[in-house]
């Protein structure tokens, strides 16, 4: 056994895949306009492949006798299964926080004034 709890990145690759294709199904082509949904399922891939490559080293790293990266990876993954775990629970919520719609303000703003919003300080 490698020491590393696999069962994170096994739920975790479920959980994104439901709630994935829960997404596509309901926005369809539509999906595209939709920043919060498709920044939620890009940090979570991120999060499953970092998960991946970790666990993929730790292993390596494990066969070969070096035990010291299994605890790094058991608490990468662990924290990845966190953020994964919320952002999935954020995609299954209609409803924006008050941190997406910020963004969605600055992001208005910015196309409206044809560029970005804030002056330079420095000039």
């Amino acid at each position: 056994s490698s020491g590393i709890n696999a069962e994170y990145g096994q739920g975790d690759i479920t959980k994104f895949h439901v709630a994935t294709a829960q997404q596509v199904m309901k926005h369809k082509k539509g999906i595209i306009e939709q920043q919060v949904v498709l920044n939620r399922i890009a940090d979570s891939a991120i999060l499953l492949q970092s998960m991946a490559a970790v666990i993929s080293r730790a292993n390596l790293a494990a066969e070969k006798g070096d035990v010291s990266e299994l605890a790094l990876a058991n608490a990468w993954c662990g924290e990845s299964h966190q953020r994964i775990t919320q952002l999935v629970a954020d995609l299954q919520n209609p409803k924006l926080t008050k941190v997406d719609q910020a963004t969605l303000d600055v992001g208005k703003m910015s196309l409206d004034s044809n560029g970005y919003l804030a002056k330079s300080p420095v000039s």
